[in-house]
């Protein structure tokens, strides 16, 4: 009996440590640690950008904001096109039906703020000198005409993003002895009231940060007349202490963040009032006027640390107000992947506009010669994978307010016909609508507008317009608008947007689902869009002849029909398509099977290494999982002994970048965030259309 009792307590204890052998096996199960592809709500989104005072004028009564006299008194001239037009947003509210009837489930408005009306030559049509940003800019209408646009606009599901400024005010402020030229900190550093100097640095975003005297502390001493002390709203934009007061930006080094942007007020963003004082502005405008998102203008010229205590704060309000996705996207004007994803994947940014497609979009919609460098910009929507944000959540577009319409560039290749001009233009709008991204089409383009360069050249009236040279200025699509209001002519553009964006409303996959690489040569491009076990190959030929291509795809054996576009001689054979594309044209066909994976599922991580092309040296993550298979590999990494962390999840393999084999799927991990000397673990993880998932081996890597 003894000896059976004691076997008993062996067995007992045999089968305790088996349990926890088995708890502690589950709990280091890596294949757990997959999360699926970051979309973000930019990914179903299509925009409409409307700068409100040259839509549509529904209140003559407020063309002048309550104001008599001159256009320099009133800001408003319509004959003008630097001064007020009478667009407001009783116009807007009933335009609303049109906006829907194009497909748009945004809206993003230029800045509704009140504003200095005239500066210099020009008038504030355009809201970017604000001067009280806690209300409606008269000439636009009153609080109550915005927030029945927004109402009506949500009865419609359509969301509305307002544009802000943060970087700078109306200019008001001018500097004793009429010195504007950028004054450097080195040079001439910040004091304090005693005279004592300052490294700011030291201070951003704290609540020491020491206290500024108008005299002592600047440059050159600011200064504001007695008319204008109290002008600005909400009352902490009256401090002048609280402006940066260096003269001019030059857009080079420092001066891009601390210099007056064209003479503009310079916010001092690195003041915690300051940043307590813009954070509640824009926090207000959620509460009081339900709107739904915001576009940053200009925000490449505020220092980081304020974006990074500001936008967490805004979207904890926008979420604490029911709004669960409230879309951001910061105007940062620069054409590289390796700066503009600094803004999301460490400044805390959403998202940003993709002025890097634009500048390839735009070039290969025009002379169709453009392929490679989309090959190239998309190989980098690596650089913005993180474990919350993705290329899929970025805000694209062809073109704007500022640097001017696709329709002028597109005018550009003077060899094209009128008639190619529509067909380029086209092409241009099927890049923007089928490729990643959020779109966005600036107002007007449907209609063919054109315009002789950027600023206030491509602002034209979409109501009848009292311009001279706009009622004269040649369209892509139609006649000159003469007196006529844009409203009442239908263009071949617009009717082609329209289906467009049917199309990606009842196939989403063409709006957030993956985008794999297939194609780009000889001006020829091809994408494969896949989402629920359904692929579509989008293919563009934007030369002067016609293409023929031998594409690869991921669903084998299927049939595929034309759902968009053109194209001739299909045909397909396992896991490759045949097709020939006319001129200037673009085909988008629809798997007729379902996709179902092929290959038996595994990985391998390979060696972290640094990424030279990257300008911060970040450490390319790869790994390779045999076959074509739309598969999601999600990297992880750890500290030994501490937590797995996601670093990101890939769902589309590179193609064709110099020193890496196509077909990897590749995230970055950034060693400036690590201490030099940590020692990481790094595991990848596969996951499949079924699925089914496999963990990688461990990889380590030192941060050096």
């Amino acid at each position: 009996r003894s000896l059976e009792a004691v076997m008993k307590k062996l067995i007992a204890a045999a089968v305790v440590i088996a349990a926890f052998a088995s708890t502690s096996a589950s709990a280091e199960d890596l294949t757990s640690l997959a999360r699926p592809t970051v979309r973000g709500g930019a990914s179903s989104s299509q925009i409409y950008f409307v700068m409100t005072d040259r839509f549509a004028n529904g209140d003559t009564s407020n063309d002048e904001a309550g104001l008599t006299g001159f256009p320099a008194i009133t800001g408003y001239d319509p004959t003008d096109i630097g001064y007020f037009h009478g667009g407001d947003f009783k116009g807007l509210t009933s335009k609303l039906d049109y906006i829907q009837g194009l497909g748009f489930n945004s809206i993003w408005i230029t800045p509704p703020v009140k504003q200095r009306y005239v500066q210099g030559d020009s008038a504030a049509y355009h809201g970017y000198w604000g001067l009280d940003f806690t209300t409606i800019d008269p000439h636009l209408g009153t609080e109550e005409d915005f927030k029945n646009f927004v109402s009506e606009a949500h009865k419609r599901g359509i969301k509305v993003i307002v544009d802000i400024v943060i970087n700078h005010t109306a200019d008001v402020i001018k500097y004793k002895g009429d010195v504007y030229s950028y004054s450097d900190i080195a040079s001439y550093p910040y004091k304090d009231c005693n005279g004592k100097k300052i490294d700011i640095t030291k201070y951003i975003g704290k609540a020491n940060f020491p206290k500024l005297c108008a005299a002592k502390s600047f440059p050159v001493p600011p200064i504001v007349s007695d008319k204008n002390k109290n002008i600005k709203a909400p009352a902490f934009l009256n401090d002048i202490t609280n402006y940066h007061n260096r003269g001019d930006s030059t857009f080079e080094g420092e001066s891009s963040t601390f210099g007056d942007f064209f003479g503009l007020d310079d916010v001092f963003t690195e003041k915690p009032e300051v940043v307590a004082g813009w954070t509640k502005v824009w926090q207000d405008w959620i509460t009081k006027f339900d709107i739904d998102g915001y576009r940053i203008d200009t925000a490449k010229h505020v220092n980081p640390e304020f974006w990074q205590a500001f936008l967490p704060a805004v979207l904890k309000t926008a979420k604490a107000a029911g709004k669960s996705y409230f879309p951001i996207y910061g105007e940062v004007w620069d054409t590289d992947p390796n700066y503009l994803s600094k803004f999301v994947t460490d400044y805390k940014f959403p998202g940003v506009l993709d002025f890097a497609f634009q500048a390839a979009a735009s070039k290969y919609a025009t002379y169709g010669n453009g392929e490679r460098d989309l090959l190239e910009l998309f190989n980098q929507d690596d650089l913005y994978t993180t474990a919350t944000t993705s290329a899929y959540g970025l805000t694209t577009f062809l073109d704007n307010h500022d640097m001017g319409r696709i329709g002028m560039f597109l005018q550009g290749n003077t060899d094209a016909t009128p008639a190619q001009l529509v067909e380029r233009d086209n092409f241009a709008n099927a890049l923007l609508m089928l490729l990643r991204g959020g779109p966005t089409v600036y107002y007007g383009d449907e209609k063919g507008m054109t315009g002789t360069g950027g600023d206030k050249a491509a602002r034209q009236d979409m109501f009848p317009t009292q311009v001279v040279e706009w009622q004269k200025e040649t369209r892509i699509g139609s006649a000159s608008i003469g007196t006529k209001s844009a409203f009442d002519v239908t263009n071949p553009i617009e009717t082609n947007l329209a289906e467009l964006q049917k199309l990606a409303l009842s196939n989403p996959a063409l709006r957030s689902g993956t985008q794999q690489l297939r194609y780009a040569n000889d001006g020829a491009f091809a994408v494969s869009r896949y989402a629920n076990k359904q692929e579509y190959l989008v293919a563009f030929n934007g030369r002067d002849n016609e293409a023929k291509l031998n594409l690869n795809v991921s669903t084998a054996d299927s049939k595929w029909s034309v759902i968009s576009g053109k194209a001739n001689d299909i045909s397909a054979f396992s896991k490759r398509v045949s097709l020939t594309l006319p001129a200037r044209s673009w085909v988008v066909l629809k798997a007729e099977s379902e996709f179902a994976p092929t290959a038996k599922l595994e990985i391998t991580l390979n060696k972290p290494a640094i990424d030279i092309r990257t300008s911060e040296q970040y450490v390319a993550l790869t790994a390779s999982v045999p076959g074509t298979d739309f598969t999601e590999v999600t990297f992880a990494v750890r500290e030994k002994g501490k937590a797995w962390s996601i670093v990101g999840t890939s769902d589309h393999r590179i193609l064709g970048v110099t020193g890496f084999k196509d077909g990897l799927y590749r995230v970055y991990l950034h060693p400036s965030k690590y201490k030099k000397g940590t020692s990481l673990e790094v595991v990848a993880i596969a996951v499949n259309a079924n699925g089914e998932k496999v963990a990688s081996a461990l990889q380590s890597y030192l941060i050096k």
